[in-house]
Protein backbone atom coordinates (compact mmCIF):
# COMPACT_ATOMS: atom_id res chain seq x y z
CA UNK A 1 0.00 0.00 0.00
CA UNK A 2 0.78 3.82 -0.65
CA UNK A 3 0.89 5.06 2.78
CA UNK A 4 4.21 7.79 2.55
CA UNK A 5 4.69 10.18 -0.68
CA UNK A 6 7.39 12.75 -1.12
CA UNK A 7 6.60 15.35 -3.91
CA UNK A 8 8.99 17.98 -4.75
CA UNK A 9 7.96 21.25 -5.10
CA UNK A 10 7.58 23.58 -8.21
CA UNK A 11 9.46 26.96 -8.21
CA UNK A 12 8.53 30.24 -10.43
CA UNK A 13 5.06 28.47 -11.60
CA UNK A 14 1.44 30.07 -11.79
CA UNK A 15 0.39 26.23 -10.14
CA UNK A 16 2.23 22.70 -9.03
CA UNK A 17 0.91 20.04 -11.04
CA UNK A 18 3.07 17.68 -9.30
CA UNK A 19 2.28 18.73 -5.78
CA UNK A 20 -1.57 19.02 -6.64
CA UNK A 21 -1.20 15.47 -7.89
CA UNK A 22 0.44 14.23 -5.10
CA UNK A 23 -2.26 15.31 -2.81
CA UNK A 24 -4.83 13.53 -4.98
CA UNK A 25 -3.12 10.56 -4.38
CA UNK A 26 -2.57 10.94 -0.82
CA UNK A 27 -6.73 11.21 -0.99
CA UNK A 28 -6.92 8.34 -2.58
CA UNK A 29 -4.88 5.79 -0.53
CA UNK A 30 -5.39 7.81 2.93
CA UNK A 31 -1.44 8.71 2.70
CA UNK A 32 0.66 11.23 4.35
CA UNK A 33 2.16 13.77 2.26
CA UNK A 34 5.66 15.48 2.39
CA UNK A 35 6.74 18.41 0.25
CA UNK A 36 10.65 19.23 -0.72
CA UNK A 37 11.44 22.87 -0.88
CA UNK A 38 14.73 24.05 -1.86
CA UNK A 39 16.22 27.61 -1.70
CA UNK A 40 19.12 26.71 -4.03
CA UNK A 41 22.29 28.22 -3.56
CA UNK A 42 24.22 29.96 -6.42
CA UNK A 43 26.81 27.53 -7.48
CA UNK A 44 29.40 29.91 -9.30
CA UNK A 45 32.94 28.78 -10.39
CA UNK A 46 35.76 30.18 -8.28
CA UNK A 47 37.16 31.78 -11.35
CA UNK A 48 34.31 33.35 -12.02
CA UNK A 49 33.46 35.08 -8.28
CA UNK A 50 34.92 38.12 -9.26
CA UNK A 51 33.20 38.92 -12.24
CA UNK A 52 29.96 38.95 -10.44
CA UNK A 53 28.85 41.66 -8.35
CA UNK A 54 28.05 40.91 -4.54
CA UNK A 55 24.83 43.09 -4.88
CA UNK A 56 23.78 40.16 -7.53
CA UNK A 57 24.31 37.01 -6.00
CA UNK A 58 22.79 38.31 -2.50
CA UNK A 59 19.73 39.78 -4.71
CA UNK A 60 19.62 36.35 -6.30
CA UNK A 61 19.85 34.00 -2.85
CA UNK A 62 17.22 35.99 -1.58
CA UNK A 63 14.49 35.73 -4.89
CA UNK A 64 15.40 31.78 -4.46
CA UNK A 65 14.89 31.96 -0.52
CA UNK A 66 11.37 33.82 -1.79
CA UNK A 67 10.69 31.45 -4.31
CA UNK A 68 11.06 28.46 -1.89
CA UNK A 69 8.58 29.62 0.70
CA UNK A 70 6.10 30.69 -1.67
CA UNK A 71 6.81 27.20 -2.87
CA UNK A 72 6.07 25.85 0.49
CA UNK A 73 3.43 27.79 0.87
CA UNK A 74 1.58 26.90 -1.88
CA UNK A 75 1.66 23.05 -1.00
CA UNK A 76 0.12 24.26 2.63
CA UNK A 77 -2.83 25.45 0.69
CA UNK A 78 -3.06 22.39 -1.64
CA UNK A 79 -2.96 19.94 1.28
CA UNK A 80 -5.06 21.57 3.39
CA UNK A 81 -8.27 22.11 0.65
CA UNK A 82 -7.46 18.13 0.25
CA UNK A 83 -7.46 17.55 3.99
CA UNK A 84 -4.28 15.14 3.96
CA UNK A 85 -1.48 15.17 6.43
CA UNK A 86 1.06 16.83 5.30
CA UNK A 87 4.70 18.13 6.21
CA UNK A 88 7.43 20.62 4.88
CA UNK A 89 10.88 19.95 4.39
CA UNK A 90 13.39 22.70 3.57
CA UNK A 91 16.65 22.63 2.09
CA UNK A 92 19.37 25.36 0.82
CA UNK A 93 22.04 23.25 -1.47
CA UNK A 94 23.49 23.51 -4.95
CA UNK A 95 21.22 21.82 -7.55
CA UNK A 96 23.44 18.57 -7.58
CA UNK A 97 23.38 18.00 -3.56
CA UNK A 98 19.62 18.88 -3.47
CA UNK A 99 19.09 16.20 -6.21
CA UNK A 100 21.10 14.13 -4.46
CA UNK A 101 19.45 14.70 -1.19
CA UNK A 102 16.18 14.18 -2.77
CA UNK A 103 17.13 10.95 -3.74
CA UNK A 104 17.99 9.58 -0.44
CA UNK A 105 15.04 11.01 0.80
CA UNK A 106 13.09 9.05 -1.53
CA UNK A 107 14.36 5.77 -0.54
CA UNK A 108 12.23 6.19 2.95
CA UNK A 109 8.51 6.88 0.78
CA UNK A 110 6.79 4.24 -0.47
CA UNK A 111 6.17 6.24 -3.78
CA UNK A 112 7.96 10.33 -4.62
CA UNK A 113 6.27 12.31 -7.04
CA UNK A 114 8.28 15.09 -9.50
CA UNK A 115 7.01 17.08 -12.66
CA UNK A 116 8.01 16.64 -16.05
CA UNK A 117 10.67 19.12 -17.36
CA UNK A 118 8.82 22.04 -18.79
CA UNK A 119 11.11 22.32 -22.13
CA UNK A 120 10.03 26.04 -21.87
CA UNK A 121 10.48 26.90 -18.34
CA UNK A 122 13.96 25.36 -18.21
CA UNK A 123 14.56 24.46 -14.23
CA UNK A 124 15.74 21.81 -11.98
CA UNK A 125 13.29 18.95 -12.46
CA UNK A 126 15.15 17.28 -14.88
CA UNK A 127 18.02 16.55 -12.88
CA UNK A 128 16.02 15.73 -9.78
CA UNK A 129 13.50 13.61 -12.05
CA UNK A 130 16.61 11.17 -13.25
CA UNK A 131 18.80 11.71 -9.95
CA UNK A 132 15.90 10.37 -8.04
CA UNK A 133 14.95 7.90 -10.46
CA UNK A 134 18.21 6.16 -10.75
CA UNK A 135 19.56 6.77 -7.13
CA UNK A 136 16.14 6.21 -5.03
CA UNK A 137 15.60 2.54 -5.76
CA UNK A 138 12.02 2.92 -5.59
CA UNK A 139 9.41 3.61 -7.92
CA UNK A 140 9.18 7.73 -9.32
CA UNK A 141 5.76 9.19 -10.49
CA UNK A 142 6.10 11.88 -13.06
CA UNK A 143 3.58 14.24 -13.49
CA UNK A 144 3.42 16.15 -17.21
CA UNK A 145 3.65 20.05 -16.31
CA UNK A 146 0.16 20.05 -18.40
CA UNK A 147 -1.87 17.96 -15.82
CA UNK A 148 -5.10 19.17 -14.69
CA UNK A 149 -6.87 16.31 -13.62
CA UNK A 150 -6.21 14.84 -9.94
CA UNK A 151 -5.29 11.03 -9.22
CA UNK A 152 -7.13 8.45 -11.62
CA UNK A 153 -6.03 5.19 -13.44
CA UNK A 154 -9.49 3.89 -15.04
CA UNK A 155 -7.08 3.00 -17.30
CA UNK A 156 -2.99 2.13 -17.35
CA UNK A 157 -0.69 0.78 -19.79
CA UNK A 158 2.51 -1.47 -18.84
CA UNK A 159 5.09 -1.07 -21.27
CA UNK A 160 7.03 -4.85 -20.88
CA UNK A 161 10.37 -5.76 -22.08
CA UNK A 162 11.19 -8.30 -19.50
CA UNK A 163 14.54 -6.22 -18.50
CA UNK A 164 15.28 -5.42 -14.95
CA UNK A 165 13.55 -2.14 -15.05
CA UNK A 166 10.45 -3.27 -16.31
CA UNK A 167 9.90 -5.61 -13.47
CA UNK A 168 10.88 -3.23 -10.87
CA UNK A 169 8.44 -0.81 -12.47
CA UNK A 170 5.88 -3.60 -12.03
CA UNK A 171 6.25 -4.12 -9.16
CA UNK A 172 6.37 -0.71 -7.50
CA UNK A 173 3.13 0.32 -9.51
CA UNK A 174 0.70 -2.56 -8.09
CA UNK A 175 -0.86 -0.24 -5.69
CA UNK A 176 -1.78 1.97 -8.32
CA UNK A 177 -2.92 -0.82 -11.01
CA UNK A 178 -5.45 -1.89 -7.94
CA UNK A 179 -7.17 1.24 -8.95
CA UNK A 180 -7.51 1.25 -12.29
CA UNK A 181 -10.21 -1.19 -14.30
CA UNK A 182 -8.71 -1.46 -17.58
CA UNK A 183 -4.82 -2.93 -17.58
CA UNK A 184 -2.96 -3.64 -20.48
CA UNK A 185 0.24 -4.97 -21.46
CA UNK A 186 1.86 -3.73 -23.87
CA UNK A 187 4.73 -5.47 -25.68
CA UNK A 188 6.73 -4.30 -28.38
CA UNK A 189 8.35 -6.98 -30.44
CA UNK A 190 10.60 -7.25 -33.47
CA UNK A 191 8.48 -7.55 -36.65
CA UNK A 192 8.47 -11.28 -37.81
CA UNK A 193 8.99 -12.21 -34.08
CA UNK A 194 6.60 -15.91 -32.78
CA UNK A 195 3.47 -14.66 -32.58
CA UNK A 196 2.99 -16.95 -29.09
CA UNK A 197 4.32 -14.14 -26.75
CA UNK A 198 4.81 -16.71 -23.80
CA UNK A 199 6.53 -13.26 -21.51
CA UNK A 200 3.33 -11.36 -21.92
CA UNK A 201 1.31 -14.20 -20.99
CA UNK A 202 3.87 -14.38 -17.72
CA UNK A 203 3.31 -11.08 -16.74
CA UNK A 204 -0.56 -11.61 -17.14
CA UNK A 205 -0.55 -14.85 -14.70
CA UNK A 206 1.44 -12.75 -11.99
CA UNK A 207 -1.04 -10.29 -12.17
CA UNK A 208 -3.48 -12.52 -11.89
CA UNK A 209 -2.64 -13.51 -9.00
CA UNK A 210 -2.42 -10.05 -7.49
CA UNK A 211 -6.45 -10.15 -8.80
CA UNK A 212 -5.58 -7.93 -11.48
CA UNK A 213 -7.02 -8.94 -15.23
CA UNK A 214 -4.69 -7.66 -18.00
CA UNK A 215 -5.05 -7.26 -21.61
CA UNK A 216 -2.34 -8.18 -23.80
CA UNK A 217 -1.42 -6.39 -26.69
CA UNK A 218 1.81 -6.88 -29.00
CA UNK A 219 2.91 -4.37 -32.05
CA UNK A 220 5.63 -5.45 -34.38
CA UNK A 221 7.78 -2.94 -35.16
CA UNK A 222 10.82 -3.15 -37.91
CA UNK A 223 14.45 -2.41 -37.22
CA UNK A 224 14.81 1.42 -36.56
CA UNK A 225 11.15 2.82 -35.84
CA UNK A 226 10.85 4.27 -32.43
CA UNK A 227 10.11 2.20 -29.21
CA UNK A 228 8.69 5.47 -27.53
CA UNK A 229 6.59 6.14 -30.37
CA UNK A 230 4.87 3.42 -30.34
CA UNK A 231 4.01 2.97 -26.42
CA UNK A 232 2.96 6.75 -26.58
CA UNK A 233 0.70 6.16 -29.70
CA UNK A 234 -0.89 3.35 -27.75
CA UNK A 235 -1.39 5.48 -24.81
CA UNK A 236 -3.34 7.71 -26.67
CA UNK A 237 -5.70 5.18 -28.34
CA UNK A 238 -6.53 3.44 -25.51
CA UNK A 239 -7.29 6.37 -24.01
CA UNK A 240 -4.82 5.65 -21.02
CA UNK A 241 -4.30 8.08 -18.13
CA UNK A 242 -1.42 5.73 -16.48
CA UNK A 243 2.10 4.45 -17.67
CA UNK A 244 3.93 1.98 -15.88
CA UNK A 245 7.55 1.26 -17.39
CA UNK A 246 11.38 1.25 -16.56
CA UNK A 247 13.34 3.27 -16.59
CA UNK A 248 17.18 3.88 -18.27
CA UNK A 249 17.62 0.28 -19.22
CA UNK A 250 20.30 1.36 -21.22
CA UNK A 251 22.56 3.82 -19.34
CA UNK A 252 21.78 7.70 -19.10
CA UNK A 253 25.01 8.57 -20.68
CA UNK A 254 23.89 6.57 -23.63
CA UNK A 255 20.40 8.16 -24.12
CA UNK A 256 22.09 11.45 -23.26
CA UNK A 257 23.92 11.11 -26.66
CA UNK A 258 22.32 8.57 -28.80
CA UNK A 259 18.92 8.75 -26.91
CA UNK A 260 16.61 6.46 -25.74
CA UNK A 261 13.26 5.43 -24.89
CA UNK A 262 13.40 7.44 -21.40
CA UNK A 263 14.09 10.82 -22.45
CA UNK A 264 11.74 10.50 -25.50
CA UNK A 265 8.99 9.55 -22.64
CA UNK A 266 10.15 12.37 -20.34
CA UNK A 267 10.02 15.02 -22.86
CA UNK A 268 6.28 14.45 -24.47
CA UNK A 269 4.26 12.20 -21.94
CA UNK A 270 1.25 13.58 -21.73
CA UNK A 271 -0.33 11.53 -18.87
CA UNK A 272 1.54 10.73 -15.60
CA UNK A 273 3.84 7.92 -15.94
CA UNK A 274 5.24 5.89 -13.04
CA UNK A 275 8.93 4.90 -13.70
CA UNK A 276 11.53 2.73 -11.98
CA UNK A 277 15.55 1.46 -12.34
Amino acid sequence: MIRDILVNLAQGVERDAAAEYAASLAVEFGAHLTGLSVAYEIDVPPFYMGALPTDFIDAQVLENQSSAEKAAARLEDIAKSAGVPHQIRTLSASLGVAANSFAHMARLFDLTVVAQPDPDKPGPEEVLAETVLLESGRGVLIVPYIQEKPFSAERAVVAWDGGRASARALAEALPLLHRTKVVEVFRVVSDGADAADEEGQDVARHLARHNLDAQIRRLPVKSGDSISAAILNEVSDQGADLVVMGGYSHSRLREMVLGGVTRDILSSMTVPVLMAH
